[in-house]
């Protein structure tokens, strides 16, 4: 695979996550990934799961997965870095913020009026954000401009480094433990693996001096 399908793929990765994590499940994306064989790779469980072919499609998204969206990422595990990382365990949504201030010190602002998120450090958020990154990487290189590429790959890095990766791995376990359909499993093992395979990435390409 080449540099710019690669960090296609990345992009692709980054913007799946986050959909799949702001919100509840649709049929239009539901079908979309029934229908998707690569896509449908991604999601080794559900592919084993009678539910997922048996059901009505719309039936399936209301009376199950849903549900346990609700039951994993509303309810009971609340995907905001603030509340992992600080000891009262609390949503931050206020300017002092870390999250938010590595997004202003990089030139990112968010509308949290367009997302479901009530604090720009909600995983999906973060998520968006690295999305963003790469899409700045992939303009870079389409531009062949080395040094924009290296500046961009550094910020991916370290936010991977003291947010995304930091409390998201920890977070994605918790998430899985709770989640009692394949597919909110498998999301949650694809997102896992994915932010702690896209660090160990970034990672080499900066010994190899490629950051």
């Amino acid at each position: 695979m080449d540099i710019i399908a690669e960090t296609q793929a990345r992009l692709n990765m980054y913007g799946l996550l986050s959909r799949l994590l702001i919100e509840e499940m649709d049929f239009y994306t539901l079908e979309k990934i029934k229908e998707n064989k690569d896509l449908l790779d991604l999601f080794p469980k559900t592919k084993e799961w009678n539910l997922f072919w048996e059901k009505d499609t719309q039936k399936l998204i209301e009376e199950d997965l849903n549900v346990d969206f609700t039951t994993i990422f509303i309810l009971n595990a609340y995907p905001y870095e603030s509340v992992f990382v600080n000891d009262e365990g609390y949503i931050n949504p206020t300017i002092t913020n870390p999250t938010l201030m590595f997004y202003r010190d990089h030139g990112y602002s968010i509308d949290l009026n367009e997302t479901r998120a009530l604090s720009p450090d909600h995983i999906a958020v973060e998520l968006e954000f690295m999305m963003n990154l790469v899409q700045e990487e992939l303009n870079a290189i389409a531009k062949e401009d080395e040094k924009e590429v290296k500046r961009v790959r550094k910020i991916q890095k370290d936010f991977l480094k003291n947010h995304l990766a930091n409390w998201g791995s920890i977070y994605l376990l918790s998430a899985r433990e709770l989640a009692e359909t394949p597919f909110y499993q498998d999301v949650c093992n694809l997102a896992l693996e994915f932010i702690l395979s896209d660090y160990e990435y970034l990672a080499e390409l900066e010994e190899a001096g490629r950051i």
